[in-house]
């Protein structure tokens, strides 16, 4: 008897829950949206600013990056090389200009010469640069704090000025709300939104809204509302249907 009256209570107090999430339900009013989906706030597509052989890609899907990161890097033996050759010149190049401006302060070479030691020595220096600015070039970092949502290349593939991965911010991320121009007015700038993502996901996300577009769709008589959802857990995935409401 005891067993089956713990059941019933059970099933009584299910059932109420799912009464009371249905009727929470009915009394939202949501907005006369068209589309609703929830994205990722940034998404890069990040390519080589030079051409090469991909050496390593040391990132997976959905590895967390920070900005200045490194995410891949292409082959660079011939660009070391021109590094180390251009360090041992200006190091020699210092050396050269340090001992004859000695003689100099000794009065023993002329002015134009020690001019022409010291312009050897910043070409010298300049030159080392350079070779380290095109080295680093072999080397992509992250442009945003976020997470690998994609990649075309391998190690060993030779990539030109396509994409080599995605990198996207999935905090925040933006819902994207398209508005029917009837309702133009109907939504206050900066104003809380609840974000109510389709099922299996379901929940009710605050967002605080960014933009309202300012320009009509001519063709489809439509404008879009976007705004930010905190997703600091990565609770939240990206590229789901939504419903919103305004937040009371």
């Amino acid at each position: 008897m005891g067993a089956g009256l713990n059941k019933w209570i059970g099933w009584l107090v299910t059932a109420t829950a799912l009464w009371s999430a249905a009727a929470v339900a009915q009394e939202v009013e949501y907005l006369p949206a068209v589309g609703c989906i929830i994205e990722p706030s940034v998404r890069v597509a990040v390519s080589s600013p030079v051409e090469g052989v991909l050496e390593k890609r040391p990132l997976r899907l959905g590895d967390a990056v920070k900005k200045g990161d490194p995410l891949f890097s292409l082959r660079s033996d011939v660009e070391q090389a021109s590094v180390e050759l251009a360090r041992i010149r200006s190091e020699f190049a210092l050396r050269h200009y340090q001992r004859n401006e000695d003689m100099y302060q000794e009065e023993l070479i002329s002015i134009h010469e020690r001019d022409e030691f010291q312009t050897e020595y910043q070409v010298a220096v300049k030159e080392y640069q350079q070779a380290q600015a095109i080295l680093a070039l072999r080397s992509v970092k992250s442009p945003i704090n976020g997470v690998v949502v994609d990649y075309f290349a391998e190690a060993g593939e030779f990539v030109t000025s396509e994409p080599v991965m995605v990198v996207a911010t999935l905090d925040p991320l933006k819902v994207e709300v398209v508005m029917p121009y009837s309702s133009v007015g109907s939504v206050p700038d900066k104003a809380q939104l609840m974000v109510y993502p389709s099922a299996p996901v379901g929940g009710a996300y605050p967002a605080k809204v960014t933009l309202i577009d300012p320009i009509i769709d001519a063709a489809s008589g439509t404008y879009r509302i976007r705004a930010n959802i905190p997703n600091p857990r990565r609770q939240l995935p990206a590229g789901i249907e939504c419903r919103v409401a305004l937040s009371s």
